[in-house]
């Protein structure tokens, strides 16, 4: 299993990642160090002389290369002794998962963690060491302090449109500010070990790709991990495009539902509801999953206990079985 570290330029993440690899004993790959040495051009070299377009072809090529070598199409690797092994620490670029192809590797081909910063942080650890991230780079040629107050600008106007990316594709969010590299590497191994730690001792577990963590094998979880697999086998949704145990306000309640589909624009686009073996699928479980769509607002809800799957899609007068089970492309155009 790989661990992959997300988040802004100067959040840290080459040198987090080295000290958690030491931590994790395993290698350690810096994703732009690798596309140097590759290319045998700098960065800033290829940017100049391909733009940005050609280098996240690079960049994507180089995270292909990197996962096929160190990744594992299965996010869950034991040893003889049953502990968890971990292959790589793998520090992504700020700008990597812009890419979408590159952030579907990294959500389901890792265990990745957003390491996030305030401003302050970011433009102290970048306002000495920016001249070579092209991604920083503003017009002109300002005065010192005009140069910081630019690149503030800069560092939010590229927060505002990565921030949620980072969020999206990420397993975990971990805080770096006022931590030091080692309290922040300290963290990210506590929250691997727990989330590896079965629920209860002598509980059957199963690893959930979605929450990427183990938890307690439970008759109606047996249902929600066979829909997972129906859901990316059958209807080829993508994992990244997939939450399980999502909450959300209903009137003054809280509620779960157990897997929400999303389409491209991280908009809710189908909704789960899984039952027990034993539930027959009625009125009454439709309705509850329609009550949740009052918030959600999707066109395709889904019912299944596991042994009857029922797919309905949003028409003028209500919802509507629907006669075969559509890919995610057909969903994607909508009822």
């Amino acid at each position: 299993m790989t661990v992959s570290l997300t988040g802004f330029m100067g959040c840290g993440k080459s040198s987090v990642g080295r000290e958690l690899a030491a931590l994790l004993s395993c290698s350690f790959i810096d994703l732009d160090a690798y596309i140097e040495k590759k290319t045998g051009m700098s960065i800033p070299e290829i940017f100049s002389e391909k733009g940005e377009q050609g280098f996240r072809l690079a960049e994507k090529d180089a995270l292909k290369e990197v996962l096929s070598l160190y990744g594992s199409d299965s996010t869950d690797i034991r040893m003889a002794d049953g502990h968890r092994k971990y292959t790589a620490v793998l520090s992504l670029g700020g700008g990597t998962l812009t890419t979408p192809e590159c952030a579907c590797m990294v959500k389901t081909r890792t265990l990745c963690i957003y390491l996030e910063a305030a401003t302050d942080t970011l433009l102290h650890n970048l306002e000495n060491d920016h001249a070579d991230r092209p991604m920083l780079k503003t017009e002109g040629s300002p005065r010192q302090q005009d140069g910081n107050a630019a690149l503030r600008e800069r560092i939010e106007s590229l927060m505002a449109q990565r921030s949620g990316t980072y969020r999206d594709t990420a397993w975990k969010t971990v805080s770096i500010d006022g931590k030091a590299v080692e309290e922040t590497a300290a963290e990210i191994r506590r929250l691997l070990e727990e989330a590896a730690r079965p629920a209860r001792a002598g509980q059957d577990t199963v690893w959930d790709p979605l929450r990427k963590k183990e938890v307690a094998l439970t008759p109606e979880e047996n249902v929600r991990q066979w829909c997972i697999g129906m859901l990316h086998d059958h209807m080829k949704v993508p994992m990244h495009m997939m939450m399980s145990e999502t909450g959300f306000r209903l009137g003054n309640k809280q509620y779960r539902a157990d897997i929400i589909v999303y389409d491209r624009a991280a908009a809710p686009l189908a909704v789960v509801e899984c039952k027990r073996p034993e539930v027959r699928l009625d009125r009454e479980v439709l309705e509850q999953a329609i009550r949740y769509n009052m918030v959600l607002g999707v066109p395709y809800i889904v019912i299944s206990n596991g042994h009857r799957t029922i797919i309905f899609s949003k028409t003028a007068t209500g919802y509507a079985p629907m006669e075969h089970a559509p890919s995610y492309e057909e969903m994607l155009k909508r009822p």
